[in-house]
């Protein structure tokens, strides 16, 4: 089953696209300051990220068949990029994660050794309150990430909150989707084709690793064994 459904991840790796025009290009793996802006776009008023095509490779081209992009403005492209990279990103760390935390697992000098599917709430029913940390530290990682990159909502008087209550979960059209100011190796080129090449790389990544992950997830669920395990008992494989 995972044989099969890696085999489709990599025929899906150019979904989620955007569509055609031409601008110029953003970045999500720029060092600079967190919730840095673009310059605001010219011409059809949509991202740079957009008009430059980023996002659309090969062998899919521009995939969108429920047309989600279809007559979207620019403060939602930036959100569902916004979106994108960001599950992109913990499916990446998920799935290494997945498969290294069942060979090795020293944190917090656990002794739990079940499949991925099940650590965690194996954890938390020999700890005490371990969710609750876990759940702070997530609200104030999109706390930050709101107060930087999310439209503002005045909530001083009514009459700011009716004036920009239509504000609220939107985000701001000119700031760059994936910008965390986080670049710590310096790895994001000057070049502006070098640019584009390591967004499509980080894009495409992320798109099979979000496969990839449900896919250890269901493949744990049926086999009821471990990824590296359903590996070497040929459970994984059952047709071959």
């Amino acid at each position: 089953m995972k044989f099969t459904l890696f085999a489709s991840l990599i025929a899906t790796a150019a979904a989620f696209a955007p569509a055609p025009a031409a601008v110029q290009t953003s970045t999500s793996l720029s060092a600079a300051a967190f919730g840095r802006k673009t310059v605001k776009p010219k011409g059809n008023g949509l991202p740079k990220f957009w008009n430059d095509q980023v996002g659309v490779t090969e062998p899919a081209g521009f995939f969108d068949p429920l047309k989600l992009s279809e007559g979207a403005d620019a403060a939602t492209l930036v959100k569902f990029r916004e979106a994108e990279l960001k599950h992109g990103r913990v499916a990446m760390m998920a799935s290494l994660g997945f498969i290294v935390s069942e060979l090795y697992h020293p944190m917090m000098e656990s002794t739990i050794n079940v499949d991925s599917i099940y650590a965690f709430q194996e954890f938390e029913r020999l700890n005490d309150g371990p969710l609750i940390p876990l759940l702070i530290l997530v609200a104030a990682a999109e706390g930050a990430v709101a107060s930087k990159k999310w439209a503002p909502v005045d909530l001083k008087t009514k009459g700011t909150l009716d004036a920009t209550k239509s504000n609220a979960f939107k985000m701001q059209a000119d700031t760059i989707p994936g910008d965390y100011g986080w670049d710590p190796l310096n790895l994001f080129p000057e070049d502006e084709s070098k640019q584009i090449e390591y967004q499509n790389a980080e894009l495409n990544h992320g798109r099979i690793a979000m496969l990839a992950i449900a896919g250890f997830v269901a493949q744990e669920e049926i086999t009821k064994q471990g990824i590296v395990e359903s590996w070497l008992t040929g459970a994984a494989l059952p047709h071959f």
